[in-house]
Parts: structure tokens; sequence; C-alpha cells
């Protein structure tokens, strides 16, 4: 009898030629969102344990994975309705140089979203580092469709990420064959070839995720795609490598015996950090802002990774998940406002606070949940950062709390600039004429859903232990073995 937990890798792959039929309809769409429902309800229904052995691997879920895959199935089924219930009619300012904002350019989304929710599936029920890598490898290939959304004018943002991710591939191989022959020699190596084994990996995760200087991959393609694609990317990675990652420490701990290994994890994460909060702070555009402040968010989760602690883990799903809240936040709202201003450049939003002020007001939110502002939801992992890096390295934390105000300051950069009035231009005879507006309305489900995730950023943001204690009831029993 095939295992109900193979119906997660069954399921998406299965729809796939279905939504591929229907992906030129908003019915494709919904199809595809439907289906990442059902994957978000039938895994948590799923019994944990090992689910069987094969060729000597075991195939198994924990609650770990649980939570994680939920978090991912969720995030999407909200992410593939975003170009769907967008007007299919297109700007008649839109520029063709901006990443596109028709659903019709996001038809390749759909079927390749599906496909690449059944890979990540599959890695997910994997504790091998070798097959991990290779399924993760076939997914950032189909992502590299996602990414392109039928754009013509520039591969830039799809082959950095092809590049960037494949280069992790053969590392994660070769550390896993290591890692194969030292468990078949009972542990008996030299300290050489574990302090290589140990570097393998951490060069793979740091292509993963995105650590400075290996970033470039995530801040252009949140530049150039559509914002429901580029949301997809900066949220679905990071979850499936920071899942493998503290599997892989909990299976193998000697990987973070040395202090060395461990103080660059903890290097790297305030590096990125400082990078994303020192660019987001000078950005002119909310889709480059994006990234960068993705960027800051994915840097304090991984100095959290680094810090360990009894309850490291839980904080760190915790910030996943308002990681996830907060991007698709942004993705819904910078869709509804290039409705009408066809870019979303700040010098290009002008009024735009009066004219869209809900879709508006929930960018700027999600934006300042990625900050670690108070009364977000990203204010309880980033301030039980600041806490522990305080007992560590005071200065690390003041570098930390700098860096979030850089990406605080970008995005009150961005609302200014919606405050102010429009420009005038002035023709070669005659007086000076405001610039011609056209008329669009915020579609009233994308408002709704605006409505409905910024009460939920709040929420969380006023009551923290609505999300913590739950957490904690599940027995989450894997620990990240970082003292």
């Amino acid at each position: 009898m095939i295992p109900q937990a193979f119906w997660l890798i069954a399921l998406p792959i299965g729809a796939v030629p279905v939504v591929y039929v229907l992906r030129r309809l908003g019915l494709g769409a919904m199809v595809a969102a439907g289906v990442a429902l059902l994957l978000a309800w039938f895994v948590t229904w799923l019994p944990t344990g090992i689910i069987l052995n094969f060729l000597g691997r075991s195939i198994e879920l924990d609650r770990f994975s649980q939570v994680t895959l939920l978090l991912l199935f969720a995030a999407t089924a909200l992410l593939f309705l975003i170009p769907a219930l967008l007007p299919r009619t297109r700007p008649k300012r839109e520029s063709r140089t901006a990443a596109s904002i028709s659903w019709r350019d996001n038809r390749t989304f759909y079927p390749a979203g599906l496909a690449i929710l059944g890979l990540f599936g599959a890695a997910s029920l994997s504790r091998h580092l070798g097959i991990i890598a290779i399924l993760i490898e076939v997914a950032v290939i189909l992502t590299v469709f996602v990414i392109q959304g039928g754009r013509v004018d520039s591969t830039r943002a799809a082959l950095r990420f092809l590049v960037l991710m494949s280069l992790a591939t053969p590392l994660f191989l070769l550390a896993a064959w290591r890692i194969d022959f030292y468990q078949l020699s009972g542990g008996l190596q030299t300290g050489g070839n574990l302090e290589q084994t140990t570097l393998l990996v951490g060069f793979g995760f740091a292509l993963w995720l995105a650590v400075v200087p290996f970033h470039s991959w995530l801040t252009t393609a949140s530049g150039e795609s559509a914002p429901a694609t580029a949301a997809f990317v900066l949220i679905a990675f990071p979850i499936i490598a920071f899942s493998t990652l503290i599997h892989l420490l909990a299976d193998f701990p000697w990987l973070v015996e040395s202090p060395q290994a461990v103080q660059a994890l903890i290097m790297g994460g305030v590096a990125t950090a400082l990078v994303g909060g020192i660019m987001a702070s000078v950005q002119r555009g909310f889709s480059e802002l994006m990234g960068y402040a993705g960027l800051f968010d994915l840097g304090c989760t991984l100095t959290l990774l680094g810090l360990g602690g009894e309850t490291g883990v839980i904080t760190i799903l915790v910030s996943l998940i308002g990681r996830a809240l907060a991007l698709t936040l942004i993705a819904t709202s910078t869709s509804v406002i290039r409705l009408r201003a066809g870019s979303d450049g700040f010098a290009e939003l002008r009024e735009m606070a009066q004219q869209m002020p809900v879709a508006t007001a929930g960018l700027i939110l999600g934006g300042l949940t990625l900050a670690g502002t108070p009364f977000t939801a990203g204010f309880a992992p980033h301030w039980q950062l600041l806490r522990s890096m305080a007992v560590v390295e005071p200065g690390w934390s003041a570098l930390l709390a700098l860096a979030g105000l850089g990406v605080a300051l970008g995005y009150l950069r961005g609302f200014r600039s919606t405050l102010l009035p429009r420009r005038l231009t002035r023709p070669s005879k005659g007086p000076a004429r405001p610039t011609v507006v056209f008329t669009v309305q915020e579609p009233p489900l994308l408002l709704l859903l605006i409505v409905l995730l910024s009460a939920a950023t709040i929420l969380l943001g006023l009551f923290p232990a609505v999300l913590i204690e739950p957490l904690q009831a599940l027995g989450i029993t894997i620990a990240i073995p970082i003292p």
C-alpha cells in the first residue's frame, strides 16, 4: 500500500497537466490554489514518524517539516490567487521594461509552481543530503520559467538564479558522499576531512540562503519578476533551505562542533542583514526594496540559527511565518498599486496614498514587518535576536538594530513619495497641466485579502503568544546542536 505521505508528491505533480491546459484561463489559477490549499489541509492530518525505508534510506515526516510544509502550501495558495484576481486588461501607462503585472504573463507560474511544491514535498521527506540537492536542483530549473514569466527584454534575474543556485548542487553531492563515508567508517575520519565536509556544506547553504556576497539571485529576482512570483521565490527556497539545514545539523552535530563554524554562521547572518538593511535604505522602487528587505530578514533568521538555544527552532519558525506573511502582503499590495501606476518606482507613485489607501497601507505594513518594527508579526523574533546577540556581542546587536532601521527608512521614504503631489507637465505652449491619471479601482477580493493579511500581521505583533504557544504544543523535538 502506498503511504499517505506520498500524496504530498503525487497530488501537485498529478495536477500539473490539468493546470497547464487551463493556464491561460483564470480557472487554472483557481485549480492550482485549490490544490495548494488541499495540500496544506492534508499535511496537518498526516501522522509523523518514519514512513518507510527505501534502499537503506529512511523517509520520514516530523513536526518541523509538517509546519514548514503547511506554511509553504498556504502561502503559495494565496500567491496563486493574486495574478488571477487582477483585472485582465493591461493599464495604458504600463512600461514594458517593468516587471509585468498581467495575469497572462504569469501563466507558467501555476503548473511550474505545483511541480515545485511536489519536489519540495519530496525533499522534506528525505534525510539524505544528496537526494535533497538533486530534487532542489530540478526545482531550481523549473523556477527559472517562473521568474522569467514570459518576458523577453531581460534574462538577468533567471540566469543569476540558475547559476548561483546550481553551484550549490555539486558541493552538496560531494558533502553527501563524505557524510556517507563517515557513517560507514564508524566515525573514523581525520579532523581535516571533517573540516572539508563542513566547508562544503557551509558554502552550499551560503548559496541557497543568499548569504553575502551570493545574494544577487534574490535581489534581482525581486526587482525583475512579477510581485507574486518574486514573493514565491523569496518564501519557498529559504523555507526548504532552513528545513534542510536544521535537520542536517540535528543528524550530524559534528558539523558545528568547531567554534569557528558557529562564528562563521553568525558572521554570515550579520553581514547579510547589514547589507540588506543598508541597501534597502537607498532604493528607489518597491520591488527592489522588497528584495533587500527580504535579504535583511533572511540574515536575521540565519543569525538566530547560529545563536542556537533551547527556543531556537520555535523562534526560527515564527520568523519564517512572519516573513511569509509580510512578503505575501507586499506582493498583493504591489500588484494592486501597479494597476494604476504601471510601475512601483517611488517617482511614479505620487498621490498613490490618496488614490489607493488600503494597498499603500498594506505595502508599508508588510515592509515594516520585515524590518521587525513593534506591533507587527516580525517584532517578536527580531527582538529575541537582539536580546540574544546583546549577550554574545553587543556591537553586532547594534548593527542589526541599525540594519532594521535602514529597512524601515526605505519603506518610510517610499510612503513619503506616495503622499507627495503629482508633478505637473508643461506642454510646448500653454500653462502647466497635471499628468493624466487613469482611474483604476482596487479589486474588491484583493482588497479583502490585504485587509485580512494586515489584520493577521498586527494581531501576531500584539499577541505573539497566539502563534508561539501552538508551535510549542506541537512538541517539536528537533533541536539545534548549538549551546
